[in-house]
């Protein structure tokens, strides 16, 4: 499932003033720098955004998503990646969940299975044990 269709059900946002693929990109973003300001700051390149905005964001999906920040064991990890379009560049966000838990969620300038696997390390840094990966079919996910 895409993460703009996860983001959309989770039904995080009221209002659409600002696109979806800005606030993922954002929400990836304030994860990566944890600064709403800084967050801000990079986004206002693509759209005009406020860092209480980010804030709120951020709180919103602290409400409906567990976001995890310690080492555990995990057993099955869900792993995607949704392409957002911002002045016309494309950006990877690559995000990786377990039930109801963000484990880490990244922005990338490209994709390709080398991205992919630097992601999958980071992912580990969590997880006590070797969890099983669900992926889609995409190409650069799987193992040449």
């Amino acid at each position: 499932m895409k993460l703009k269709k996860v983001i959309e059900e989770l039904n995080l946002f009221e209002r659409e003033r600002t696109p979806a693929e800005i606030r993922i990109l954002g929400i990836a973003t304030y994860i990566q720098t944890s600064s709403t300001r800084r967050t801000a700051r990079i986004l206002s390149e693509f759209h005009p955004v406020s860092h209480t905005a980010i804030w709120k964001w951020i709180k919103k999906l602290e409400e409906k998503l567990l976001v995890s920040t310690e080492k555990k064991r995990r057993n099955l990890i869900a792993i995607d990646e949704t392409v957002v379009k911002a002045n016309k560049k494309h950006y990877y966000v690559y995000s990786a969940v377990e039930r109801n838990e963000l484990i880490l969620m990244r922005v990338y300038p490209t994709r390709n299975w080398l991205v992919t696997r630097s992601f999958v390390k980071e992912v580990l840094r969590y997880c006590e044990n070797k969890p099983k990966f669900v992926i889609d079919k995409a190409p650069w996910l799987i193992k040449p």
